[in-house]
Formats: C-alpha cells, sequence, structure tokens
C-alpha cells in the first residue's frame, strides 16, 4: 500500500480551513502548499498562517498513528495549531474564561473539562466497533464539550481522522462544504449547533454520513 501523505488530507485540511475559520485560499491552491509548500495563490497572512497550522496538525496524525486517540492525542493535536489558535495551544480551558460559543439558536458554553474528564469523554465517544460511527462521534462530542481556548472544531476534526487512520479505515471525514454554494455549509453549521444546544446528533451526523466521509485521497 502507497504511504499516505499531507497531500492526501487536502480535502480535510480545505474543508476544515473554509468552513470553520474562512479561509480564502482555493482547494487548488491549498493542495499544492500541501504537496510542494508552494505559496502561490496564497493572498493573505492569516491564510497561510491557518495552512501552516492544519498542515502540521495533518502532519501530527500521519507521524502518530499508531498512538492510541486519548485525550492526549487531542490535547497534543490542539497544541499544534500555533499560529491560528489560542495563545496557549494544547492546554485545556477553565471555567473562569467563560469561553463560548454563539449560535442562531442562542449561547453554547459548556463546562470546562480537566484532563481526567476529557478522557472520559473521548473513551465513552470512541466505545464503538465501527470506526466511521466513532470517528463521528468523536467529532461532534469534542466539538460540543469545547475543552480549549480555540481550534476546537479543527481539533475535533483531525482526532475524528486520527483514528480513521489508525483503524485503516481507507476513508477521511471531511466538513461538507461547496465552492459555488454557501448554503452547504451553513447547514452543516446549522446541524452542528443543533447537536451542541439541543443534543440533536443525528442531523450533523447524518449529513456527515452522506457528504462528509471520502475514500483516502479524493
Amino acid at each position: 500500500m502507497t504511504a499516505i501523505t499531507v497531500a492526501d488530507l487536502a480535502g480535510v485540511v480545505y474543508s476544515s480551513g473554509k468552513v470553520f475559520d474562512g479561509l480564502s485560499t482555493g482547494r487548488l491552491d491549498t493542495e499544492n502548499f500541501l504537496r510542494s509548500g508552494s505559496v502561490e495563490g496564497i493572498t493573505s497572512r492569516a491564510d497561510l498562517a491557518l495552512l501552516e497550522d492544519l498542515r502540521d496538525a495533518a502532519g501530527f496524525i500521519l507521524d502518530g498513528a499508531a498512538r492510541p486517540t486519548d485525550a492526549a492525542l487531542v490535547r497534543d493535536i490542539n497544541a499544534r495549531i500555533t499560529r491560528s489558535g489560542a495563545l496557549h495551544p494544547g492546554e485545556l480551558r477553565t471555567a473562569e474564561q467563560r469561553i463560548g460559543v454563539r449560535t442562531r439558536y442562542g449561547r453554547h458554553s459548556p463546562e470546562a473539562l480537566t484532563n481526567e474528564g476529557l478522557q472520559d469523554l473521548v473513551e465513552t465517544l470512541t466505545a464503538g466497533t465501527d470506526p466511521i460511527e466513532a470517528a463521528l462521534s468523536l467529532f461532534v462530542g469534542v466539538a460540543r464539550a469545547q475543552p480549549f481556548e480555540d481550534g476546537n472544531k479543527r481539533t475535533a476534526l483531525f482526532a475524528a481522522n486520527h483514528l480513521l487512520l489508525s483503524a485503516a479505515a481507507g476513508k477521511l471525514l471531511t466538513v461538507p462544504v461547496s465552492d459555488t454554494d454557501p448554503a452547504v455549509a451553513d447547514t452543516f453549521n446549522d446541524l452542528l449547533a443543533r447537536a451542541y444546544l439541543l443534543g440533536e446528533d443525528d442531523g450533523v451526523k447524518n449529513l456527515l454520513r452522506r457528504d462528509g466521509i471520502v475514500p483516502i485521497g479524493a
């Protein structure tokens, strides 16, 4: 089997950058950056910083595919988001920081987690035997928990992909996005917000099963 490279995770990088952080660099230029390091087509320092962080997270989960998907792994992924994320990458947020997320359904302000709480959460979310279902649960659950100051959805997505890679599932989890139809990302964000505040996980999981699970390299 051909070794998987960071460029094979271009769909994960591009879709997460576009939907979560407003990446303005196009899909092909993102792929070229991951393949060769070319910055042609990258028009802002913010985009470059974001792409560098996402490239580092992608490389990290590939290099650490043999590691268990646990709290330490999730924290280590967040620690790679150093240019476009929190002031304290990899450190769990505290209750005193009062970090939350605004959604169209209200503000989502989950309780801060200890490392033990994060470990318990990850173990619960990944308890199933189907790696795709476990990856979906891990993404939604970690994103909803908001364990870090910033970069939570990115961290959750790369943790879910680490699980898929370590299970040799042959699939990756991407975020539904269209270069011509913003309603695709809007629908995803709406369903994720409903999972956050209303506990309605099935909507966003069904969308991801249909449009987010792709073969490696697609």
